[in-house]
């Protein structure tokens, strides 16, 4: 991940006819790594651009003799193997052969300049409210924070799935307010009042969120990868690498909120941000805004130790804070040890909770089994969340596709959701339910509602610890009215570009939407998966009924039909159409255009009759 900006770079400078053709090779480490549709779902994540060769079997690693990840292989225009590098931090030197092999091979004429057609997945995939969703989040109101990771955006969700607000949308690094502000795969986050927290991991930096003021600020970090393993330094001085997730607590002899752990993946480190002066252990003295490592050597090993310094994590990715009391731990996914591990907060002891292996350098003691302590076994676990105080953790174990829980008393780790397939099948058998690289999980405890996101399956999944229900949240932008300032992306689909005059109908009437497309000289993409979304709503925005289904080759159709529901003395509704068309001109050049067009409704009376509702939608008229 850390390199693949750097190819993105490398990718801008010289294109395929220049010269260079960029493939990438997928050997994988863990076992879910070798399934083919997981590495497409990380194509699409990550935005990669060039063809990946699928290498499951590590037959290419052997044969070339790569030994190491990241590893870069030049080949010559005739096959001849001329040079490899690896490691992070070999950007100058293989931009530096690439030059000078382009050069070389050009003035020798073996370079020809023409295209190799490649045709991206991202653009047969349908368009979703959410994006690969990394992170979830619960703030003290009871609202979700979500941190659409793939659309590079945060979003204020009320506990039903109604938008408030939403940030970013287009990948970048830029402060300002929520129109301009831009993020690059942020992942975890943390609420302290009106003020939201944001590991913006490809950014390299840690952001804040004004919910008052409504902008965005960075409070660490450079914008760039740093390599630093100590810290001390402050604010956006201080560089950091790839933060992945963040909870807020209390230094030791505090009583308020000062201190912003993050789980630093890059480094292999926990730090801590300090939001004001505080005497921190060992009597050590940080002014606010200093940002500095807690636990943590640097290296990626499953080391534990008395002395937090003298420990080793490998790629820390969950963060969850037991309240203060007995326990008083921080909690840790440490995914590439596959373990839990946790952190005593009175001495900064660093000890095994579930998983792993006894021997640090060992990170492949990997698998699917429920057990006590080092003898379960995890696969890359990306979430904590803390259920009980002194009770249960629970864990997504996100290549095993599951949802585990960790008693902190007896250290059993069990399943609770999910078969172990990839997926996206709820049921009410627990057991028996898909999901798909579930990357992070979080708890209200007022109304006791676990959340879970579901990364791969692009959705948030809501578990009841009362009623042991598991349902989808649906995601629902309101109108554009009430969210007019919203910049343009894929999300702001169920915005309207069109509003219709409104039509009379009565409650509880059958109605047949009946659809015309008109494109005028373009053509749809049968292959690609045409859409669309009929989302049915009371003026107070809180969806009745939400359809779907895939257009047939007919551009006249009737595409559903349903019943009106019984509107308890509403006197307007609202039905809105959602199209995703994939259209093509004679020349065969496709582009993806979602349009949403509102159909307000008044309801006359109660009775029964059947209506028909008629979209036209003409490409001439957008």
């Amino acid at each position: 991940m850390h390199v693949l900006p750097h190819l993105e770079e490398l990718e801008n400078k010289h294109t395929i006819q220049d010269g260079l053709v960029v493939i990438g090779v997928h050997s994988a480490k863990f076992l879910s790594e070798k399934s083919t549709s997981n590495i497409l779902s990380a194509l699409l994540r990550y935005d990669i651009k060039h063809p990946v060769v699928n290498d499951s079997e590590a037959l290419l690693w052997q044969q070339l003799q790569i030994n190491c990840w990241p590893t870069f292989v030049i080949v010559a225009p005739n096959k001849e193997f001329l040079f490899t590098v690896a490691g992070e931090k070999s950007k100058d030197l293989l931009f530096e052969f690439v030059e000078v092999s382009l050069e070389y091979f050009r003035e020798k004429k073996e370079i020809q300049s023409h295209s190799i057609p490649l045709f991206l997945e991202k653009d047969k995939r349908e368009i979703s409210p959410l994006q690969f969703p990394g992170k979830v989040s619960v703030t003290d109101r009871d609202d979700l924070v979500i941190s659409n990771t793939g659309n590079h955006s945060i979003l204020i969700v009320t506990y039903n799935g109604v938008v408030k607000e939403k940030i970013g949308g287009v990948k970048g690094y830029r402060d300002g307010h929520f129109q301009e502000a831009r993020f690059s795969s942020p992942q975890g986050t943390a609420s302290l009042g009106s003020l939201i927290f944001v590991a913006d991991t490809d950014n390299h930096a840690i952001r804040r969120i004004d919910l008052v003021e409504q902008r965005v600020d960075t409070i660490v970090g450079t914008g760039c990868q740093g390599y630093d393993t100590e810290g001390g330094k402050t604010g956006t001085c201080q560089e950091i690498s790839s933060p992945w997730d963040l909870v807020i607590g209390t230094s030791p002899h505090s009583e308020e909120p000062d201190v912003l752990y993050i789980a630093m993946a890059g480094s292999h480190q926990i730090w801590v941000y300090f939001f004001k002066d505080v005497t921190w252990y060992k009597n050590q003295q940080f002014k606010a805004k200093t940002c500095v490592r807690f636990a943590g050597s640097g290296n990626e090993e499953n080391r534990n130790n008395s002395y937090p310094q003298k420990a080793a994590f490998a790629q820390p990715s969950g963060l969850a804070l037991s309240p203060r009391g007995n326990l008083n731990m921080l909690y840790i996914a440490d995914a590439e040890s596959s373990s839990v591990r946790q952190i005593s907060l009175k001495d900064g002891m660093v000890k095994a909770l579930v998983g792993g292996e006894r021997d640090p350098r060992n990170l492949f003691a990997f698998g699917d089994q429920d057990g006590v302590g080092v003898e379960a076994r995890l696969q890359h676990p990306l979430g904590v969340a803390l259920v009980t105080e002194g009770g249960h953790l629970i864990v997504a174990d996100s290549y095993n596709n599951k949802i585990k829980s960790v008693d902190l008393k007896t250290k059993v780790c069990t399943t609770v959701i999910g078969c172990g397939l990839p997926g996206n099948h709820l049921s009410d058998n627990h057991l028996e339910v898909k999901l798909n690289e579930p990357g992070g999980v979080c708890v209200n405890q007022r109304k006791q509602l676990a959340y879970i996101a579901d990364t791969n399956n692009h959705s948030i999944k809501v578990l009841s610890l009362t009623a042991h229900t598991l349902k989808e949240l649906p995601i629902i932008f309101p109108s554009a009215t009430k969210h007019q300032k919203a910049p343009a992306s894929s999300e702001s689909a169920v915005i309207p570009d069109r509003v219709l005059e409104p039509v009379s109908i009565n409650s509880r009437c059958e109605v047949q939407v009946e659809l015309t497309i008109q494109l005028n000289g373009e053509h749809l993409n049968d292959e690609a998966p045409n859409s669309w979304k009929i989302i049915v709503s009371d003026p107070a925005e809180t969806p009745m009924k939400t359809l779907k289904g895939r257009l047939k080759t007919s551009y006249q159709q009737t595409i559903t039909e349903f019943i009106i529901p019984q509107t308890n003395g509403l006197t307007q509704m609202s039905v809105m159409l959602v199209l995703q068309l994939f259209i093509c001109r004679a020349d065969d050049t496709c582009t993806v255009r979602t349009v949403a067009i509102d159909q307000p409704l008044n309801i006359v009376q109660s009775g029964r009759q059947k209506q028909c509702l008629m979209f036209d939608f003409d490409t001439s008229q957008l």
